[in-house]
């Protein structure tokens, strides 16, 4: 009597037992569908190519990391040689492309990640930041105001948010729009905890033509965060935008 009732339930068990396997293996195979192909094609790459293919990646970022731009490419391109797709290579590539002063370069870099992952926030910045040094302020602050718009919505850390303000910020003082750029400058106060502060005094120093307010508020924010080192971006974005290279309003140029 007892074996004629195992049969049923183990049939009945199946039948519980075989949606939930075919779930779970649909709800796999769609996971890989959702992967890019070049990490696909990643994982199918042998261990010890996959170990090599990293370590030429954390080399190459380092390299960038140490100002050594020309090392940093050649180290992206020995990794394209074992696997090519990767936005990530594109996006550093573009990074060093951008600290030459490569800009059109850059961008061809930066909207192939565009093209094949559009949400990609590092690439949207890196965009707003070509613009931006090629004298396309209204782009770059399209770009620019939209991400902070984004990134407020995604609760982003207050630092993140007060850096894109620094470069809509200079946006607005390239455009000729100080109002603006003073309104963002008072957003902050010297207790707030971001370089902003001392950057958005530097930057408006520099287009009233005062250097030296704008030395002295640049050297006090690289001394107040020296430890973690958070006046970088700003520092980055202030370069981009060619305001050092500017010249004030009736500022004449020095004679040869």
């Amino acid at each position: 009597m007892m074996k004629r009732c195992i049969i049923p339930v183990l049939f009945l068990c199946g039948l519980f037992l075989q949606p939930q396997f075919l779930h779970a293996q649909e709800a796999e195979e769609q996971q890989m569908q959702a992967l890019p192909q070049w990490l696909i094609d990643f994982s199918n790459l042998p261990a010890e190519t996959r170990n090599t293919y990293i370590g030429k990646f954390n080399l190459a970022k380092e390299a960038y990391q140490q100002d050594r731009w020309i090392d940093c490419i050649a180290l992206l391109a020995e990794c394209e040689i074992i696997l090519r797709g990767n936005p990530n290579i594109w996006n550093l590539r573009a990074c060093c492309l951008m600290e030459q002063q490569y800009f059109t370069e850059a961008e061809e870099e930066i909207k192939r990640v565009l093209e094949a992952t559009p949400d990609d926030e590092v690439a949207r910045m890196n965009l707003a930041y070509v613009y931006m040094a090629r004298g396309l302020y209204k782009e770059s602050l399209a770009i620019t105001t939209r991400q902070r718009e984004d990134l407020y919505l995604m609760h982003a850390e207050d630092e993140l948010l007060y850096a894109l303000d620094f470069r809509v910020l200079l946006c607005y003082l390239l455009m000729g729009q100080e109002d603006k750029a003073h309104a963002i400058a008072t957003s902050v106060t010297p207790m707030t905890d971001t370089p902003l502060y001392h950057y958005a005094k530097a930057a408006i120093a520099l287009v009233k033509g005062n250097p030296q307010a704008a030395a002295y508020n640049l050297n006090l924010a690289k001394v107040i965060f020296a430890n973690n080192k958070a006046y970088i971006p700003y520092e980055r974005a202030l370069n981009l935008s060619g305001i050092l290279k500017k010249k004030a309003p009736g500022q004449k140029s020095a004679t040869p």
